[in-house]
């Protein structure tokens, strides 16, 4: 089966609450809902995410994830 590479990243929003129960997790941009599948792409985000959002300090870490797939496609 097929084994499936993306990025996700995680931040506590402006190091307010270093809680993992607490922690952001995403993916996504606007309305789109698909993980990054490159470095590059993840860190175009975060500067994105940066500008939007004006955290006074970023924590944003980013995590290399494998998905496999068991079912047929």
């Amino acid at each position: 089966m097929a084994n499936l590479n993306f990025y996700v990243i995680s931040c506590s929003a402006n190091c307010e609450n270093l809680d993992s129960r607490s922690l952001y997790v995403w993916g996504e941009m606007g309305a789109a809902r698909w993980l990054p599948d490159s470095a590059r792409e993840v860190k175009r985000r975060i500067e994105q995410c940066k500008i939007k959002t004006g955290c006074k300090k970023c924590n944003a870490e980013i995590h290399r994830i494998t998905i496999q797939r068991k079912k047929p496609a």
